[in-house]
């Protein structure tokens, strides 16, 4: 009984290490084939990578290229109007060549009876020069009568002056526009002034002594030399409570002509 248990149990651990040694060969091939279905996998993905990248690639170059033709068809289409533009411009400078030299047949045919063109144009340079030289003659002429009428109106200007001045003698009146009393001779009533008959002082005229912009008292010009005059102080014209001082200022009075004795 024992045998047969011993036999039974050789005979279980035989069979069972016989199914491991299959299972384990199994598992083993098992392996060796899910390695090979991902080697093959990988290789499939990296294969599909590779057409994806084409296609990508493809797909940028078929947009570069359809840029491409687009700027072209532009270009062309761009091209195609600088032409016609120029074909127009063509077109027209012939017609203006064609009416130039219908403009110059006419020409030639007028001037048929002046003689060539080099006469012709001689001609006209001789003209054009007395031309010029008669422009030039106008203008020295204008230039000397524009003088002669500054001269003249200077002139007049003078005489308008000197008449003025003569006028002013002859009454007796004099036409600086001030001056001032640099001395005073109180007894012996007169003054002396700091401007003379180169001035405008006149001798007979009468003056105003001005302080404030108030007359004070009156002058009668005695004797004028050129850059100085004596003046008498006019009896009864000082102002009340009013003293001379060298430094008052003096203008010709408005009193009209002085009398002949008070020139005296």
């Amino acid at each position: 009984m024992a045998n047969i248990f011993a036999i039974l149990t050789a005979v279980v651990l035989a069979a069972s290490a016989y199914v491991a040694y299959k299972n384990k060969e199994m598992y083993t091939v098992e392996i060796e084939n899910r390695e090979e279905e991902q080697g093959r996998l990988k290789k499939s993905q990296e294969r599909l990578k590779g057409l994806q990248d084409d296609r990508d690639a493809t797909i940028d170059e078929r947009k570069g290229v359809e840029e491409d033709t687009i700027a072209k068809q532009k270009t062309e289409a761009d091209q195609k109007e600088k032409n016609a533009g120029l074909k127009s411009a063509i077109d027209s400078g012939r017609e203006a060549i064609a009416d130039n030299q219908v403009k110059i047949d006419e020409f030639k045919e007028k001037t048929k009876e002046l003689g060539e063109l080099s006469e012709i144009a001689g001609k006209i340079e001789r003209m054009s020069n007395e031309i010029a030289g008669l422009e030039d003659d106008k203008a020295n002429k204008t230039a000397t009568l524009a003088n002669l009428i500054s001269e003249k109106n200077g002139t007049e200007a003078s005489i308008d002056r000197y008449q003025e001045i003569n006028t002013k003698v002859s009454q007796k009146k004099s036409y600086f526009s001030s001056t001032r009393i640099t001395a005073i001779y109180g007894n012996w009533g007169f003054v002396t002034l700091g401007a003379g008959n180169s001035a405008g002082v006149v001798a007979g005229s009468r003056l105003n002594v001005v302080r404030g912009g108030e007359t004070v008292a009156k002058l009668q010009v005695r004797s004028v030399e050129a850059g100085r005059a004596s003046a008498d102080i006019v009896p009864d014209s000082l102002a009340e409570d009013t003293v001379l001082m060298v430094g008052d200022k003096v203008v010709p009075s408005n009193d009209g002509e002085a009398k002949a004795q008070a020139a005296n």
